[in-house]
């Protein structure tokens, strides 16, 4: 492939780590039974407004959360809470509908950034990567609509952005590679 769709998919080569991680995420998406949240964890650190969002989430995902909170604090040690109330809640937009395991294995791998391009094979595919795309956003509403933390909200928000607020530069970095 040859011009900028060729360049388009070098750039979306990941590191071996990356490979490691999509493997044990396909076997959670198909075995859920494979996820130990550790929601004493998510507990500890979730205001009860906010935690009671966080167990709306799929075991999946809330063991997802736990591993990017935890992935945080290692480089991290002394993040900002917020940060971390981030890392636990930054894919509580998916909670509302729930994916099937072909849609968690599509949706990781890619999902690109607009409707536009390129097209979905099927219509199932599209809406999955709509979903997916519309997360964050999702997200951010559902922390603000309980009355959540408002910096929470934006870091969930903008945790899939190129910019947004302090810290999540390295909530996008950690959640990307956990």
């Amino acid at each position: 492939m040859t011009g900028a769709a060729g360049a388009g998919m070098l750039a979306s080569v990941k590191p071996p780590a990356w490979y490691l991680n999509a493997a044990l995420r396909t076997a959670k998406a198909f075995l859920p039974g494979l996820a130990r949240p550790d929601d004493a964890f998510a507990a500890s650190w979730l205001p009860r407004v906010e935690y009671d969002l966080y167990r709306l989430m799929d075991a999946r995902d809330r063991d997802h959360a736990c591993c990017v909170a935890r992935a945080l604090l290692e480089l991290a040690p002394d993040a900002d809470p917020t940060l971390v109330r981030a890392a636990l809640l930054h894919d509580v937009g998916k909670a509302d509908t729930p994916y099937r395991a072909w849609e968690r294995i599509v949706v990781h791998v890619y999902t690109p950034a607009s409707d536009g391009a390129p097209r979905a094979p099927t219509r199932a595919v599209a809406e999955a990567w709509r979903r997916h795309r519309e997360h964050a956003a999702r997200g951010a509403s559902m922390i603000l609509a309980v009355g959540g933390d408002d910096r929470v909200a934006a870091l969930v928000r903008h945790h899939h952005d190129a910019d947004g607020p302090e810290g999540v530069a390295l909530l996008r970095r950690v959640d990307a590679r956990t």
